[in-house]
């Protein structure tokens, strides 16, 4: 037992993976990298952003089960992947909580906006997977953030509209 003691130690210092969908590391994804992955995957892509819009959908029945769609977030400027979420139909998913527990060990366990309902957390390697209830849409939720990608995602929306209103504004001056 004690010859393999430095070997143990050996793995133990190895840098803990991040989270992988479909081959691909969340944690360095990238935009052609994660779509090219979820395409060879099968999924069905029903809309690609674009100039106007800042995530794909595709239909995620056929990735997951009692998916409805699965949502890919990216950044516009470093084209990096700064969300995944999948949408369940329903609000009780214990199954896949339970695959998800297996997988990944003991979520964080936060209280969320009802006295029964919880958000189950893990993080790794930069990367916040949630799972949780969404009650106003009647949809659980499974997603995967890069905190930081997603902030500079927002931010560049919200710079493309004010971009657009602008735009619009110099168009109609010239109508008065």
């Amino acid at each position: 037992m004690t010859r393999y003691y430095p070997f143990l130690l050996l793995l133990l210092a190895l840098p803990v993976q991040g989270f992988e969908l479909f081959g691909v590391n969340l944690s360095t994804a990238t935009r052609d990298e994660f779509r090219q992955a979820v395409k060879r995957s099968g999924a069905k892509l029903l809309s690609e952003a674009g100039k106007d819009t800042f995530y794909d959908v595709y239909q995620g029945s056929s990735l997951l089960q009692n998916a409805g769609k699965l949502y890919l977030g990216f950044t516009k400027t470093s084209q990096q992947l700064a969300f995944v979420e999948y949408e369940f139909n329903g609000l009780q998913q214990p199954a896949l909580l339970k695959k998800l527990i297996q997988k990944y060990g003991q979520p964080a366990k936060k209280p969320a906006t009802f006295l029964s309902d919880f958000t189950f957390q893990w993080q790794k390697d930069g990367v916040v997977m949630s799972f949780y209830q969404d009650w106003a849409a009647y949809k659980t939720r499974l997603s995967y953030i890069r905190p930081g990608a997603l902030e500079q995602l927002k931010q560049e929306k919200i710079q493309y509209e004010q971009t657009r209103q602008d735009q619009q504004v110099r168009y109609q001056e010239a109508a008065y």
